[in-house]
C-alpha cells in the first residue's frame, strides 16, 4: 500500500466510476447465477444492487468495515440483502450462511492471501449442482504498482486459476479471459506512468467506452485474450 491512498479510497475510486463496466461484466456472468447468490467480497454494494435487480435474494460477505457499513446503509429495510463481515478464507464467517444457489465473486480473490480455503468455503456453502462465477486479474507479468495499492496478492495464470478451483471442489466448466482492452491501460498507468490507481480520469474514459469494448469482444476477441480470467464452475458433489 502506498502512502498517496489507502486501500478501501483505491477500490472506492474504480467501483464508483466505472458503472458501465460493472454491468457489462455482470451481463457476461447472470445466466449461470440461481435465486439465491452469495455475493462474496461485496465492496460498495455494485454487484448486489445488480443481483436485486434481477430479482434474486442476497447474501453479502465483505471484510472491509467501511465497506460493510456502506452495505449496510444501502440496503437498510431491505429484506432480501444480509449483510456479513468477514474474510473469505475464515469457516466461521460462513457458519450461519444458509445454502445458496450460486457464488459470485468478482476481482476477489487475488486480494484473499489463502484463495484456495475461500474458494473452497464457498463450495460447501453452494447447493450440489449449484454454481460459481469468479474473476481474477491475469498475466502475472502484469503485477505492478497498481496491483499492490489495491491489494493484489497475485495476478493468475490460465492454469493455476483452473488447478486451484479444482483443489477446492469445484469443477470448472468454462474459462475464457475478458478485458482485452484493459491490458494496455492497466501496463500503461501501472507501468510507465507508475500509478498507484488508474486514477478518475481513466477509468472514467475506459467506462464511456465500454459499449464499443463489449462489442468488439463479443464479435471479435470472444474470450481469447483479456486482463482478467472469468470461470463458471459447478459443485458436482
Amino acid at each position: 500500500m502506498t502512502a498517496e491512498k489507502g486501500l478501501p479510497e483505491a477500490l472506492c475510486d474504480i467501483e464508483q466510476t466505472m458503472p458501465g463496466f460493472a454491468r457489462w461484466l455482470y451481463g457476461t456472468v447472470r445466466r449461470y447465477l440461481g435465486e439465491r447468490v452469495l455475493d462474496a467480497g461485496a465492496g460498495l454494494g455494485t454487484y448486489t444492487d445488480l443481483l436485486l435487480r434481477d430479482g434474486k435474494r442476497v447474501t453479502s460477505i465483505e471484510y472491509d468495515p467501511q465497506f460493510v457499513e456502506s452495505l449496510r446503509k444501502r440496503f437498510a429495510g431491505d429484506d432480501r440483502v444480509t449483510v456479513l463481515q468477514g474474510d473469505l478464507a475464515d469457516p466461521e464467517v460462513f457458519a450461519e450462511i444458509q445454502t445458496v444457489d450460486s457464488a459470485l465473486c468478482l476481482n476477489v480473490l487475488e486480494h484473499v492471501e489463502d484463495d484456495i480455503r475461500a474458494m473452497r468455503n464457498l463450495n460447501e456453502k453452494v447447493r450440489v449442482g449449484g454454481t460459481l462465477a469468479a474473476l481474477v486479474p491475469a498475466y502475472p507479468r502484469l503485477f505492478n504498482k497498481m496491483d499492490v495499492a489495491v491489494g493484489h496478492h497475485r495476478r493468475y495464470r490460465r492454469d493455476e486459476f483452473e488447478e486451484r478451483l479444482e483443489t477446492a471442489g469445484w469443477t470448472v466448466e468454462r474459462i475464457f479471459r475478458f478485458n482485452a482492452f484493459g491490458i494496455l491501460g492497466w501496463f500503461v498507468a501501472g507501468s510507465i506512468l507508475k500509478r498507484s490507481t488508474p486514477g478518475r480520469d481513466l477509468t472514467r474514459l475506459f467506462d464511456t467506452l465500454v459499449p464499443a469494448f463489449s462489442l468488439f469482444e463479443r464479435n471479435l476477441i470472444r474470450g481469447a485474450v483479456g486482463l482478467s480470467l472469468v470461470a463458471v464452475c459447478r459443485r458436482k458433489s
